[in-house]
């Protein structure tokens, strides 16, 4: 029986066969972009079914200087818990996450360089976000029913989800491989690793 690596240390026997960045090729970076838009229509639409059902929204919503700049700052705070979400998950494997801004991709991004997970570690950290704050989301449009918070954490919900659409294009392809995989998060993307008789 082989031993069991170190924390975030690949086995010895495994080699890199995929290195997947999203700002590698033009591209990737414009197919993220329409799919995000996409997904912005599609999650708005699955938000503010949600809110009317689970949150009842207010009978009446204004928009002002003070209700468009709480809308800001909850997608700000909303792209910041995403991250800080991926990052936790990070700790719990076991990794000391970075941030940061990738301005190239106007994205911000927690990242472990160097630190390999197993694939099915990757993919909860991966997915954590999408499915941790729209659990949240959901919960407190349900408690918060007809505020001013519904339509609030519906948006952030939309934002969210609609952001994760890289973390999601990422997991589809971790899913491509073997369970046997080896995955070492990048701030822009991924590399693969596999046991050598693999390749």
């Amino acid at each position: 029986m082989p031993p069991i690596p170190v924390s975030g240390s690949l086995p010895n026997d495994y080699q890199e066969v995929l290195t997947w960045r999203v700002t590698g090729k033009p591209g990737r970076m414009l197919s993220i972009q329409i799919m995000a838009a996409i997904s912005l229509a599609i999650f708005g639409f699955v938000f503010f079914r949600l809110a009317v059902s689970l949150g009842k929204l207010p009978t009446q919503i204004t928009f002002g200087l003070g209700e468009i700049g709480a809308v800001f700052l909850g997608i700000l705070l909303a792209m910041g818990l995403h991250e800080l979400t991926h990052g936790l998950v990070m700790q719990m494997f076991g990794a000391k996450p970075k941030y940061g801004i990738l301005w190239k991709g106007m994205m911000l991004y927690a990242t472990t360089p160097g630190y390999a997970y197993p694939r099915a570690s990757y993919i909860v950290i991966a997915l954590a976000p999408f499915v941790f704050i729209s659990t949240l989301v959901i919960i407190g449009m349900w408690l918060l029913q007809d505020t001013l918070w519904v339509p609030l954490l519906a948006i952030c919900g939309i934002f969210n989800a609609s952001g994760a659409i890289g973390d999601i294009w990422m997991t589809l392809i971790a899913l491509r491989y073997p369970a046997t995989a080896y995955v070492m998060d990048e701030r822009d993307g991924l590399r693969l690793f596999l046991p050598i008789t693999f390749g």
